[in-house]
């Protein structure tokens, strides 16, 4: 059964929309710019084979030139910076929380079971989930507040079903 464009409570005051397949270049539409943070959980900027990369090997060390294969990371940066360098994540999937607050360094949500990770998350702040598996593919938004995701699914570009 195929549920894009219906809200439904996924658990107590937890809601979600599907969204028609799109890429990350759909989030102008859907983040709000005053809700302050972006956190993208365990990005990886190449899934396949090894590419060479300046990276650290411990907090505050050098950076080197190295070889590296499925590097991940979380990023956490303001919503407008996230908008700003959006063109670098046009052809990632991507799993991304919109916060009214940092996440704290002590949470991690891949952690948390299903039931209580939007519990939570909510504690911490939790404004949206947008959860992309990869591009052009069905996105999923998640959100405490039916009204944002109304208001997500009434803007023209969300409605036209023609996603970018």
């Amino acid at each position: 059964m195929n549920y894009t464009g219906e809200i439904r409570e996924l658990q107590p005051n937890i809601f979600s929309l599907m969204l028609e397949p799109c890429t990350a270049m759909v989030l102008p539409y859907i983040l709000d710019e005053e809700v302050p943070f972006v956190w993208l959980e365990s990005h990886c900027p190449n899934l396949y084979g090894w590419w060479q990369a300046q990276v650290p090997l411990r907090h505050s060390g050098e950076y080197f030139p190295l070889k590296v294969r499925q590097l991940r990371f979380d990023l956490m940066l303001p919503t407008k910076q996230f908008l700003s360098l959006l063109p670098e994540f046009a052809d990632a999937g991507m799993l991304l929380l919109q916060l009214e607050r940092e996440m704290p360094n002590s949470l991690v949500p891949d952690s948390l079971k299903d039931i209580e990770r939007y519990k939570v998350l909510v504690q911490n702040g939790l404004h949206l989930e947008f959860n992309l598996p990869h591009a052009n593919e069905y996105a999923q938004l998640v959100s405490p507040y039916r009204e944002v995701l109304e208001h997500i699914r009434s803007n023209p570009v969300i409605a036209s079903g023609n996603l970018p």
